[in-house]
């Protein structure tokens, strides 16, 4: 299948330095995985602007978590982050997108409104499959 996500998450307080990273958990057999992972980080309380954020690119191959970013301990942070690849699942089952804090940084991170995960399928393994019309 083929996925597009965006993350965006928040928090403003707690000072306790972590690193956050990207990973996918679930029951579902996954023969393999490549995607494409931006962002950044900025101590903000705002989405406005990031231009001046620690920045990130990533192609990733696995489903384990993925530290994606550097340190961070201030209590104001704007963190986020962009997915996009595939997926060649063997056996059904979920299959969740999840961030993991490297250690509780002393505030929760909220999801800001507007964050996803879409995934759709493309073809069974080996297949040869259209969508839509081909000139």
């Amino acid at each position: 299948g083929y996925f597009d996500g965006i993350y965006a998450l928040s928090k403003t307080a707690g000072a306790t330095s972590h690193t956050t990273g990207i990973g996918f958990g679930g029951t579902a057999t996954v023969n393999n995985i490549g995607y494409w992972a931006q962002g950044g980080t900025i101590n903000t309380t705002s989405f406005v602007d990031l231009s001046n954020s620690q920045s990130f690119q990533y192609y990733i191959q696995t489903v384990s978590n993925t530290v994606l970013n550097g340190a961070q301990a201030a209590a104001t942070t704007i963190r986020q982050y962009r997915v996009s690849g595939t997926v060649s699942v063997n056996a059904g089952g979920t299959f969740i997108p999840q961030y993991t804090l490297s250690s509780a940084p002393g505030g929760a991170y909220t999801t800001a409104l507007g964050s996803y995960f879409e995934i759709w399928p493309i073809g069974a393994s080996g297949s040869n499959t259209s969508v839509g019309t081909w000139a």
